[in-house]
């Protein structure tokens, strides 16, 4: 891509992403995904979450996006930037229990978000991911654009019934 470079932290490449939903939890809930690789460039996303529309799996399917993107690009190392602790939390430390424990949370329940977290830990194979919490809404200006662009994703048609 002539004229887009990508943002490196050493022989790493970095991206923000960032998952969104109004009326989370409700009846007309719209979820969108926001990836941002840097101003104006072809790879940033806002796209509308496809399936069921919550912010958790938005922030999970950002991060997925990234990583296939990174995947297209033949990407070796990520640093990916999230204020999501739970996405963090959940691809780091606890998808080793709930593996363990056939997808079942302490609480006995199914964890809710397994194909998300299935989908997200098959794309990180091959790849060296740095997860990196940054505080959401804090001005930092990578985080404030993978947030518009999730806003912006969530405005659009949801095309997973069509």
């Amino acid at each position: 891509m002539p004229g887009h470079s990508f943002t490196h932290m050493g022989d790493a490449m970095c991206v923000y992403t960032d998952g969104c939903c109004s009326q989370n939890g409700r009846l007309k809930s719209r979820a969108g995904i926001g990836v941002y690789w840097g101003p104006n460039h072809p790879q940033n996303v806002a796209e509308r979450l496809q399936g069921r529309q919550t912010n958790q799996r938005a922030e999970i399917q950002a991060a997925c996006k990234a990583i296939e993107q990174a995947r297209s690009q033949n990407i070796a190392k990520l640093v990916l930037y999230t204020d999501s602790m739970f996405t963090i939390n959940g691809i780091t430390k606890w998808i080793h229990t709930w593996r363990n424990n056939g997808w079942k949370l302490k609480s006995g329940k199914d964890v809710i978000n397994r194909t998300d977290f299935e989908k997200l830990y098959k794309l990180m194979d091959g790849i060296d991911v740095k997860w990196i919490h940054i505080p959401g809404h804090a001005g930092f200006g990578g985080n404030e654009a993978a947030d518009k662009l999730a806003r912006e994703g969530a405005r659009k048609p949801d095309t997973s019934s069509l």
